[in-house]
């Protein structure tokens, strides 16, 4: 296809099933149960935790099960069955685990004279690239589906050097390059924030970065220190609200 120049201004996309989500927070605080609220939410279940909750689910154990739930749901899609509004993967953290098992397995097969155990014992640095190329493979091949994908990771404390500044940041849990992909994937980073006020827990949302906390809102979609309720539907009846 030949390249036209433009007559007119994009219009900002806020599209739901067009959208790549990223919400990070501390256990227990209510982000599967948010995300259920979707009526057609399907979660890819990397670790055990939604028996509390009804909703779709896939149980994935291993890189060969996501591959497999992939192939079904790309199948799905290709036989226009595909019911699912938003893709959950929860967490993000396991899944990159079962990502250098995939790759582990895959080094001892074409290092035969190596002991490996761990991707760092990939020689070259190869374990860390192979297994930061089918994580962002797999995201991408998601991307293809008409859903909105979503992935939950847990928060770390990380001290982060800036020159001659040094301080500490709030951000995905995952290290490296790999981190910072998946940082940069995501349309929305939806970081929550919570503190207990007496025997209440309060929580917040932010959707701008500060130097100590990372997050985001591309086209500022999802307003900075939005408060949850305690009703969760409520909350999720607002944040869909915001998308067409």
């Amino acid at each position: 296809m030949p390249i036209i120049l433009p007559v007119e201004k994009s219009k900002l996309n806020r599209n739901f099933k067009s959208q790549k989500f990223a919400m990070l927070g501390t256990s227990g605080i209510g982000k599967s149960t948010f995300w259920a609220q979707d009526e057609n939410a399907l979660f890819l279940e990397t670790e055990a935790g939604l028996n509390h909750l009804e909703v779709y689910k896939v149980p994935i154990r291993s890189w060969n099960d996501l591959r497999e739930a992939y192939g079904l749901l790309y199948k799905s899609f290709q036989d226009n069955k595909l019911q699912y509004s938003v893709i959950v993967i929860d967490t993000i953290d396991r899944l990159i685990d079962y990502a250098q098992e995939e790759v582990i397995e895959r080094a001892k097969e074409f290092y035969k004279k190596i002991e490996i155990n761990t991707v760092g014992d990939i020689p070259n640095g190869m374990g860390w690239f192979k297994t930061k190329e089918i994580v962002n493979t797999f995201l991408t091949k998601l991307e293809l589906l008409p859903s909105a994908v979503a992935y939950v990771s847990h928060l770390s404390i990380k001290r982060i050097t800036d020159g001659s500044l040094s301080f500490d940041k709030s951000t995905i849990s995952v290290g490296g390059q790999l981190g910072e992909d998946l940082l940069a994937w995501s349309d929305h980073t939806l970081h929550i924030e919570t503190h207990l006020m007496g025997d209440k827990l309060i929580r917040k949302v932010w959707t701008k970065p500060t130097q100590s906390r990372e997050a985001k809102s591309r086209g500022s979609v999802i307003p900075d220190g939005w408060k949850w309720t305690d009703d969760m539907k409520e909350n999720y009846k607002y944040f869909r609200g915001l998308f067409i």
